[in-house]
Order: structure tokens, then sequence, then C-alpha cells
């Protein structure tokens, strides 16, 4: 009878636990978001301070926050460009044209982005400025590329330019070794901060995946654009509170892995384009 009692007891208490809105204290840094009428803005968790922007689309974060690449729109033509993440001011412009996806090396010494039409990856040092080449197949759009935190992968999604099917990809830094490992209609694939994990999202849904890909799951419904925690034990992401043909409801919630699981909603009406957890 004791036990059972007990049972009861701790159920009731994990329930509770579990009901408990997640701590801001627990999400530090700022995220980038994009709004319903196209754009885009910047919110400093630790204070709810929100600054628009013009000009410009903020896109990723390098992983120690000093910095931010950005789509500049100032010129007339849709550039990335590397800008200080404090005051904004220009610190490189990349020659590209063709916006398809970038994302910034675990040492943050390097950034890489997608010629998509021309199946290619283009690494830029960002201290000589000199860039290296990474052919992918052909046949394929690509868009959307992360790296992974041991530099020795990038995941990317490769749409077939003749049906038009989707697959998540793999392929080492080197150029070697390309795999599919999921095909569907997925989309923002980024890798976990141990590297043990990819998140990704199809339309409606976000889903984890093994590097290897085995072990595809699903694992937040009605959600999409996941970003991960400085130690993987939250992931932040865009909810669909409400979808129709002429209107939906959105805003950017947070939670918790593993644990409580607990949740948080950050802001309405806004989609997250990035998360950089560090003050």
């Amino acid at each position: 009878m004791k036990n059972i009692l007990f049972l009861l007891i701790l159920t009731v208490f994990l329930a509770c636990k579990r009901d408990e809105e997640l701590p801001l204290s627990l999400l530090p840094g700022r995220i980038a978001m994009h709004d319903q009428s196209g754009n885009d803005s910047e919110l400093i968790l630790k204070d709810n301070r929100h600054t628009p922007h013009t000009g410009i689309d903020l896109l990723r974060w390098s992983h120690d926050g000093t910095r931010l690449c950005v789509n500049d729109h100032t010129t007339g033509d849709l550039k990335y460009s590397i800008v200080d993440a404090e005051t904004y001011a220009p610190i490189l412009k990349l020659n590209n044209q063709d916006v398809a996806g970038i994302c910034w090396s675990p040492d943050d010494s390097e950034v890489a982005y997608l010629e998509g039409f021309d199946s290619t990856i283009v690494r830029v040092n960002l201290q000589t400025q000199q860039k290296t080449l990474v052919h992918l197949p052909g046949g394929y759009l690509y868009a959307s590329i992360d790296w992974s935190p041991d530099s020795r992968k990038f995941v990317m999604i490769a749409r077939d330019d003749v049906y038009y099917e989707s697959s998540l990809c793999t392929i080492n830094a080197d150029g070697t070794n390309f795999k599919k490992l999921a095909t569907g209609a997925y989309d923002n694939p980024r890798w976990s901060p141990d590297g043990f994990t990819i998140a990704f999202h199809d339309p409606f849904d976000i889903y984890f995946i093994n590097p290897d890909g085995s072990n595809q799951r699903k694992v937040i419904n009605r959600a999409f654009n996941p970003c991960w925690s400085a130690d993987g034990s939250i992931l932040m992401f865009t909810f669909v509170r409400s979808l129709s043909w002429t209107s939906s409801e959105i805003d950017i919630r947070a939670r918790e892995i593993g644990g409580e699981r607990r949740e948080r909603v950050i802001y309405n009406s806004n989609s997250i384009t990035d998360w950089s957890p560090v003050e």
C-alpha cells in the first residue's frame, strides 16, 4: 500500500513539473526572427528587447555570437555579408548571387555557403579570404547547409531538379562520400552540438535522425525551423498554432528535449531564423 501511495505521489509531482514553464534563465542570447509580412528583427532574450531591421535579412550567428551572416539588400542585390553582431558594421562582403544557405565552421574561422544552381559549396577563410570549392553531385538544387561540430561533414537538402524530390544528405568537408540519409519534403537541417543528432523539419513537424541515417523519429508536431541551445538540451522552433488557406497563427517556442520537457512561448506572430544561445 505504501509503495502504491508513493508511486501516486511521484506521478502527480512529475506531472506538475512537466506543466511548469521553461525558465527564461535557461534561454540566453538572442534570436533572429521573421514576421509574416517579410520583415526581420532581433530579440534580446534577457530583457525582451525587440529591434526591427530593414535592408538586411538576419541569417546565422557565429558560434561565439560576435558576428552575423546576413543577406544585404542595400545594393539592390541579395548578397551574403558578414557583419559585427553588435553594431552591424560590415566585415566582409561575399561575391555570390545565388542565395541558397550559409553556415559557420565550428571554430568560426570559415563560412560555407551553397551555390545551389552550380552544385558547389564555397568555403571562405575569413582571415585570408581564400576560397575552397567542394563540388556536389549534379542533378540537384541544393539548400539549407550546416557544418558538423567536428568540422568533418556538411548536411544539406538536395532537391531533384527533375522529380522535385527532396533528400536530407551529408558529404565530407573535402567533397567525398556524398550520402542520402532520408527522402521527403525536408528542410533546414541543424546538427546538434554533440554531433550525434541532426534536427530538420518537413512542412509540419520536426524530426531527429542519426548522422548515419538511422533512427529517424518525429519529436515535435506542427513545428519547423529547429535551433539548438549550446549544450543541446533545448530546442527553439516555430510552432504553428493554426493553419488555413488564408492565414496562419504562429509563435516561437523553446522546449527541453529531455528531462521534464518544459516549454515556453517566446514571441508571437514570428518565425525563428536563428538562435545565438550565448551572452
